[in-house]
């Protein structure tokens, strides 16, 4: 692998870029500041935002914050407030994951079996046995780079199927930072872009609630063990990622950067082939692993980078990234967003086998970051002091809410209203949907052209009991519309798979990729009751019958 990621320059840059500044505005940096002709506010435009792919290429970063950022707690994960009886050591990790091996040669995949609840206390207690059974000891004082190099080079000695299972005990969400600022680094609390669609959530103008994207934005413990560790993969979406070590053994980090992401997926699948074939986004299972030999041989350029309490390592867009703790330690992660991420999220692959994978709506995104921008630029304008995304997004809500109350007002004058489903059991209602098909012509005798045909139909929605939404079963599901002129869009499809009360609805027409999960229960999961009399009627004189697909607002 290369070497780890270049320590950004401090400041050397930031005194030049003042120096450039004034020589622009065309005064010398020894003008004495009251013989200096202040310029007049110019109108502010939108910023373009754009990733720099040669600050890409390591794949990640590693910033260790300055002491006293924040009041932390012990860094050892050994002192007393992480022993028994104390409020960290009492902790409890509700489903610790134990990691068992399979495969050879580099090539392995990790078969993971969830464990009883157990306290932070109790598993560094496990941690420390295992290790001492592994390496020899329960922890080292030695952290440097050369010395996580040997263990590393251990580590991927000693990995099979014949080691003994380690545990991870990973995704429990929560934060240590709790309420504190910490200077903008409280990893729960960081200000991102995603926050912007804060704007569009029901509660979304409140002060007093804290918004979260689940699964997204919120954060999660990550404790572990020697040999404990994170298959290669990208974050949803390709979000950028933060992992802060609040305490304990460093972890040892492998990236491999977004430009040769293909070639470490084509790399994977022809190891996986068979994981590959039952889905195409295999790798966010996150339970595939290659050894950096295999990658070393294939060619594909990797990073290293060693972890220590301390240190917040920043993983960026579409990056794979991988490997594992050297003991027992204490990490904090989450996801975030900043505009020029924005493409990287648009191009980014969602894996469907379970109902808990995230999906954020780009188009809507970029509409609320146009509008931030603009707003922005006019503040600028007028000599007003600018404001956060969360600010925005919270402003936006309230003035949102503001105007469904006028409009509600207008309809109630009105006699008017907006489609209410129904919610007794066997009650139906009629709803209109529009089919999307894509046609093919034939033009010429060797090239096709497709062509984009828009039907709508009247047909009729059902509710029933969840159990009666199983494999098979043809539905119509109300979404939340963004279209101003209607509160749901209507779409029909067919359940092709069940998980823990989700079902994973086909959209009929559409490709796989447009499947959506919902939960059995959902309120706007209904049947399919068929085509209205009226519509049938105008069919049969027709002489055709036309089958009506979902369509989907992006």
């Amino acid at each position: 692998g290369g070497p780890g990621p270049t320590p950004a320059a401090s400041g050397g840059g930031m005194s030049t870029r003042s120096r450039s500044r004034a020589a622009s505005a065309g005064v010398s940096p020894g003008t004495p500041p009251q013989a200096r002709r202040q310029p007049a506010v110019a109108a502010r435009r939108p910023l373009r935002y754009e990733m720099h792919e040669l600050k890409l290429r390591d794949g990640m970063a590693k910033v260790t914050l300055p002491a006293g950022f924040w009041s932390k707690m012990d860094p050892t994960g050994r002192g007393r407030h992480w022993a028994k009886g104390s409020k960290l050591g009492d902790v409890m990790i509700p489903s610790p994951i134990k990691q068992a091996l399979s495969g050879m040669g580099g090539v392995y995949e990790y078969t993971l079996v969830e464990q009883p609840p157990v306290s932070v206390s109790d598993f560094r207690d496990q941690a420390d046995a295992y290790r001492k059974r592994q390496v020899g000891r329960e922890f080292d004082a030695d952290d440097s780079d050369d010395f996580c190099n040997d263990l590393a080079r251990r580590f991927w000695r000693r990995l099979g199927p014949t080691m003994e299972p380690s545990t991870y005990g990973a995704d429990m969400e929560g934060s240590l930072f709790r309420d504190a600022a910490a200077c903008g680094w409280n990893v729960d609390r960081l200000e991102s872009c995603l926050s912007l669609l804060r704007a569009d959530a029901p509660e979304g103008d409140r002060d007093d609630e804290v918004f979260h994207l689940p699964g997204v934005t919120s954060a999660y413990l990550y404790f572990g063990m020697w040999a404990s560790a994170f298959a290669a993969h990208t974050e949803d979406m390709n979000l950028l990622s933060i992992n802060y070590l609040h305490a304990g053994a460093p972890k040892y980090w492998y990236a491999v950067a977004e430009e040769d992401a293909a070639r470490f997926e084509s790399l994977a699948g022809s190891h996986f082939a068979s994981q590959s074939a039952e889905c195409g986004e295999f790798l966010r299972h996150k339970q595939c692993v290659l050894s950096p030999a295999i990658l070393r041989k294939a060619g594909i350029r990797f990073t290293t980078c060693v972890q220590r309490p301390g240190d917040a390592m920043i993983t960026f867009p579409g990056s794979y990234h991988f490997g594992f703790n050297t003991g027992f330690n204490v990490a904090e992660s989450t996801n975030f967003g900043v505009p020029e991420w924005v493409p990287y999220g648009e191009k980014a692959g969602i894996c469907l086998c379970h109902p808990h994978s995230v999906r954020i709506q780009m188009d809507r995104l970029k509409s609320l970051l146009h509008d931030y921008d603009k707003d922005i630029c006019v503040r600028a304008s007028a000599g007003k002091p600018e404001v956060t995304y969360t600010q925005w997004a919270k402003q936006e809500a309230k003035r949102r809410k503001c105007e469904e109350a006028n409009a509600n007002d207008d309809d109630s004058e009105d006699g008017g209203g907006s489609l209410v489903l129904p919610t007794k059991l066997n009650a139906t209602i009629a709803v209109e949907v529009t089919k999307e098909q894509i046609t093919r012509t034939r033009k010429s005798s060797k090239k096709r052209s497709a062509k984009k045909l828009e039907f709508e139909q009247w047909r009729l929605a059902k509710r029933a009991r969840p159990s009666a939404f199983v494999t098979g079963t043809e539905v119509i599901c109300a979404i939340e519309s963004s279209d101003d002129r209607s509160d749901f869009e209507t779409f029909i499809g067919v359940i092709v798979k069940q998980v823990d009360g989700y079902v994973r609805v086909h959209l009929r027409g559409l490709a796989k990729t447009e499947d959506l999960w919902l939960k059995q229960d959902s309120p706007n999961l209904l049947l399919d009751a068929g085509l209205m009399p009226e519509e049938n009627s105008r069919l049969n004189e027709s002489g055709k019958l036309t089958v009506s697909a979902g369509k989907r607002q992006k």
